[in-house]
């Protein structure tokens, strides 16, 4: 009999309450149980556990006994390794039912082993935790021990790994290698390197870790800074199939790199690249820096942009040798921005001082300082950096930056604040201040322009040449807003200060001189300067022949007429777009010198020559009186019905027909005489032309005898024609006029509607009206004033027609009324006779074309406007701005480019300011983004007072890296852009747009999930 028979028996003895029911229930259930245990130890485990069943089917129940006990112990294991669906059901029911019995221990081992070979290793703990080894058997215990100390590993608790391991030192065990690996994996992890590397070396003898403990043996190595012992034992690694090849070729590339061989590390990241599904950011700096220190900056641009896109260490390092590389390749544009997104970490102060050092350096190298942010930069850097040995070049830059900065009102407030200022900061002072004026002259902001002269002449002894120029433009400031006297003491200072003939200015100046005088009507003093002028270097033809024909007007009023002749015919050789002018007026000069046959000859080939020219009515009218003089009356008549005839709304209209009514009187045709003169009444009263053609009815009547006939007629005319009222009808009017003259208006304005009340219809109804409506004009009345000058404007041609044409049409494209005030202006264009009327009816009609969406009428309009050699620059700013915007609008981009590149000369103004960016963005519209790249960086290198549109031109930029791909630079040109503009505009939802749509920021490279060394299993 075998000893477990023995131990069966014994316990069976002890458990029958006879002997002779023991040796029946022994001998039957011995025997099922026997044979069932042969079923289980030979791996039988689906019979074994039927038998099992049956054993404790039959025999449970009836009486308890031990092998009842050890049959549900085995029908348990039986299930556990079947993996039965009901083996945890069954060893629970086990622990309860035998609960007392010696397998107990066993069996919580074999529910926690359960747990564990299904990978649960939380379950299996708790139940090998719930187990005494020291009183499960012999067969378990070293197994629980290992085991438990296992689960307690792979959970991470350490500690009570090592101590349960303990529990197994000093008695030889299967599971010492598996220990020792587990021994050496903490200490690697503790950082215990060298006593984890003799471990590993060890194991490297042992089946079952020979392939495992290389990788542990390379990682160490690399991490002692072993680095050729760990390629030697990677570089096999990293040519192997196994998923740890990737790791161990990275040891390989991270270890050259370390050894400072350059371009071996750079082959070698080259292939980790290739081999990693995701690549490291670590990766791409280490290839971009060994690629950088080999000198391929174009390669180690391209890896280190790779790095940015994380906020951290690594990034702040990439954008400063990405930086270096740019600069090695000669891009300084790009150099910046990356030098800039360095600085703005604070990993590393003494990259973050360097880069933004090398930032300001670049951006004033550059010039760029769109915003002025370069100067409040170092301002900054100073402030930050007070012991840094760049200090001193900061200040010097600083210096050069205001004396180059666009962004003259932030300047001056940022140089208000500096309290030590030195020559270089008083010296930029006086520059800025000047310019600042300058852009607001540009912007038809004169007053304020003045303050701003003011200031730089306030320190102007630092440079000479600028104070002699703000004098200039003060001058041409106080000339805009009407103060002559001032103005004229202004240009007077410029041309007398030091350096000033070294100025652009010089020569105009004397041109501005000239007509401050002539506008006086002291035609001595204004000669006097514009001979001064004309005997300069004069290089604008326009102003030249203008100032010729105004010299020959000072000396034909002065009665000079041959030299007055002799500037007429220099303007006509200068310029032929003055020369209807100066044919006109040689043509009357030649009346007083040689006669009116010569006089004739003059305005007929003025005719000849300029048909369409405003001044033919008067050339046919002196024509006329050229005639009369020679006693060619037929010839008078012809030229004065022309005037007539050619030209009803001109103002000598009604003069041409008083002087038919005299020439006809003259030859006793006193039915023509007659018929002229009452024309005249009809067709033009209250006019004084109409009082003298009354006069001269009165003499036709009186020569034919008939007084009741000139009585009854006069008696159909009204007031006006009413002799008694005459002199009342003066009297009142006059009173009026007189307070009107004095610029007393608030009195001026009852005296004209009082007159107005009595002689509704009066002599002086016209003048009154349109006098009437510039007092209510200047007191800002302008729905009455508008009534006023629209009566004018709606009565015969007149004196006044003009002047009150022009001002219906300015109030009522103010009130928005475009729609009148385009034909209002289109008639003044027409009628006008006055050539700077007629300039501003084209004007007029080009902005209220604009303004009704007539985008074709517009583009007309400012064509006209365009070719109009008076036009002021600001008028032609606004010309072709208006036909750009209209041509874009119609959707010619390609026609809209000339205005743009024209307007786009003078960024200081608002027009140029925005056909800067209009020419960038279609540009960028037709694809040709290196144009329109070029054509920002341009605009930054010009700067502007009107920062929204380059605000908008920094978003294009963006714009156009991203469409390369270049994200980084899009992305650093946006955050710029952000920190430098502050204005409340849509400029910030322009840039969240941008980050939000292209997810800037959300593009960083993933490091690999998985660690360096995974555990191998080592239970299984």
């Amino acid at each position: 009999m075998n000893k477990i028979s023995i131990v069966i028996l014994l316990c069976a003895a002890a458990c029958l309450p006879s002997r002779a029911q023991q040796s029946m229930y022994g001998s039957a259930a011995s025997t099922q149980y026997n044979d069932a245990m042969q079923l289980y130890e030979a791996g039988l485990y689906g019979a074994a556990r039927t038998a099992f069943d049956d054993f404790v089917d039959q025999w449970d129940g009836r009486e308890q006994n031990v092998l009842t006990t050890e049959s549900k112990y085995y029908r348990g294991l039986s299930a556990k390794n079947l993996r039965n669906a009901d083996a945890v059901e069954l060893m629970k029911a086990f622990l309860t039912e035998c609960s007392q019995s010696a397998r107990r221990d066993d069996m919580l081992y074999h529910l926690g082993d359960y747990y564990l070979i299904g990978g649960d290793e939380a379950r299996a703990l708790s139940w090998f935790t719930k187990a005494n080894p020291d009183r499960c058997s012999d067969e378990y215990r070293e197994e629980l021990i290992f085991k438990t100390g296992y689960c307690y590993f792979m959970r991470g608790k350490h500690n009570k790994a090592l101590a349960m391991f303990d529990r197994l030192k000093g008695t030889p065990s299967r599971y010492d290698s598996a220990m020792q690996y587990y021994r050496a994996h903490v200490d690697y992890e503790n950082g215990n390197l060298n006593v984890a590397i003799k471990s590993f070396l060890d194991l490297e003898k042992k089946p079952g870790f020979e392939s495992v403990a290389p990788y542990y043996i390379a990682h160490i190595f690399y991490l002692q800074g072993r680095y050729p012992e760990a390629i030697r034992y990677a570089e096999p690694l990293s040519k192997s199939t196994s998923k740890r090849a990737v790791d161990m070729q990275r040891i390989v590339a991270d270890s050259h790199f370390m050894l400072q061989e350059y371009d071996k590390a750079a082959s070698q990241y080259e292939r980790l690249i290739k081999l990693t599904r995701r690549p490291q950011r670590a990766d791409y700096y280490h290839y971009g820096m060994s690629l950088y220190y080999t000198g391929r900056y174009a390669e180690a641009a391209d890896n280190l942009s790779k790095v940015t896109a994380e906020k951290d260490q690594l990034a702040q390092n990439a954008y400063y040798h990405l930086a270096d590389c740019y600069l090695r390749q000669g891009d300084k544009k790009r150099a910046r921005v990356a030098f800039e997104a360095a600085s703005k970490y604070d990993f590393d102060r003494a990259i973050r001082e360097d880069a933004h050092f090398n930032k300001l350096k670049l951006a004033y190298e550059l010039n760029f300082a769109p915003f002025d942010e370069i100067i409040s930069q170092f301002v900054e850097f100073i402030d930050t950096y007070p012991n840094s040995d760049k200090i001193d070049q900061a200040y010097d830059y600083m210096a050069g930056a205001f004396l180059t900065t666009k962004n003259y009102k932030k300047a001056l407030t940022t140089m208000e604040k500096i309290q030590h200022k030195n020559l270089k900061i008083y010296t930029a002072m006086q520059r800025i201040a000047f310019y600042r004026g300058l852009e607001l002259y540009t912007n038809i902001k004169f007053n304020e322009a003045i303050e701003f002269f003011d200031y730089s002449l306030e320190y102007g002894n630092y440079d000479p040449r600028l104070k002699a120029r703000a004098y200039y433009w003060k001058g041409e400031s106080l000339y805009r807003t009407g103060q002559i006297e001032p103005a004229r003491e202004h240009y007077n200072m410029f041309i007398n200060a030091y350096q000033a003939s070294e100025c652009d200015e010089f020569t105009t100046a004397h041109y501005n001189l000239g007509y401050t005088y002539f506008n006086e009507r002291k035609y001595d003093e204004a000669a006097r300067w514009f001979i001064k002028y004309v005997s300069l270097n004069v290089t604008d033809k326009r102003l030249l022949a203008d100032a010729y024909n105004r010299l020959g007007d000072c000396l034909y009023l002065r009665r000079n007429f041959g030299p007055a002749i002799e500037n007429y015919d220099k303007a006509l050789a200068t310029s032929s777009a003055v020369g209807d002018y100066s044919m006109l007026q040689k043509g009357i000069c030649l009346g007083f010198t040689q006669g009116n046959r010569a006089k004739i000859n003059q305005l007929q080939e003025l005719i000849k020559t300029y048909p369409n020219s405003s001044y033919c009515d008067n050339a046919y009218y002196e024509t006329a009186r050229a005639h009369v003089a020679l006693e060619e009356i037929k010839e008078a008549i012809y030229n004065f019905k022309v005037v007539k005839e050619r030209y009803p709304k001109g103002s000598l209209a009604s003069k041409a027909m008083l002087q038919l009514g005299l020439l006809y009187y003259n030859n006793n045709e006193f039915d023509n005489s007659m018929a002229f003169y009452k024309r005249v009444v009809n067709e033009y009263p209250s006019t004084p032309e109409a009082a003298e053609a009354l006069a001269g009815l009165r003499n036709v009547y009186m020569e034919l005898g008939d007084f009741d006939g000139y009585m009854a007629y006069t008696s159909t005319l009204g007031s006006f024609a009413k002799v008694e009222l005459h002199e009342q009808d003066s009297l009142l009017f006059t009173a009026a006029q007189r307070l009107y003259m004095k610029g007393d208006i608030d009195a001026a304005r009852p005296a004209f509607e009082r007159y107005l009340s009595t002689f509704a219809d009066g002599r002086f109804a016209l003048g009154a009206n349109f006098y009437l409506g510039d007092c209510l004009y200047q007191q800002q009345e302008f729905d009455e004033a508008v009534r006023s000058f629209e009566f004018v404007a709606s009565q015969p041609r007149s004196i006044y027609t003009e002047d009150a044409l022009l001002r219906s049409g300015e109030i009522l494209y103010r009130n928005e009324r475009y729609p009148e005030a385009l034909t209002v202006f289109q008639r003044l264009e027409n009628e006008a006779e006055i050539k700077a009327d007629k300039t501003e009816a084209i004007i007029g009609q080009m902005r209220c074309l604009w303004r009704l969406g007539d985008l074709q009428g517009c583009t007309d309009g400012a064509d006209k406007v365009i070719d109009m050699p008076e036009a002021t620059p600001e008028i032609l700013r606004e010309a072709r701005y208006l036909k750009a915007k209209s041509l874009i609008s119609l959707g010619r981009h390609a026609d809209a480019m000339p205005e743009l590149q024209a307007l786009a000369l003078n960024t200081k103004s608002a027009e140029g300011a925005e056909a800067k960016y209009l020419l960038a963005q279609g540009l960028y519209d037709i694809e040709d983004l290196a144009g329109s790249e070029k054509e920002i960086f341009d605009y930054i290198d010009q700067g502007t007072p009107h920062q929204y549109w380059l605000a908008r031109s920094f978003v294009l930029l963006a714009d156009i890296y991203h469409a390369r791909g270049e994200d980084f630079q899009a992305q650093q040109y946006l955050e710029t852009l952000r920190d430098s503009y502050d204005a409340d505009d849509d400029i910030d939802s322009l840039i969240q747009q941008r980050i939000d749509t292209w997810r800037i920021g959300s593009t960083a490279l993933p490091d690999d999930d998985e660690p360096l060394i995974a555990l191998p299993d080592t239970i299984s």
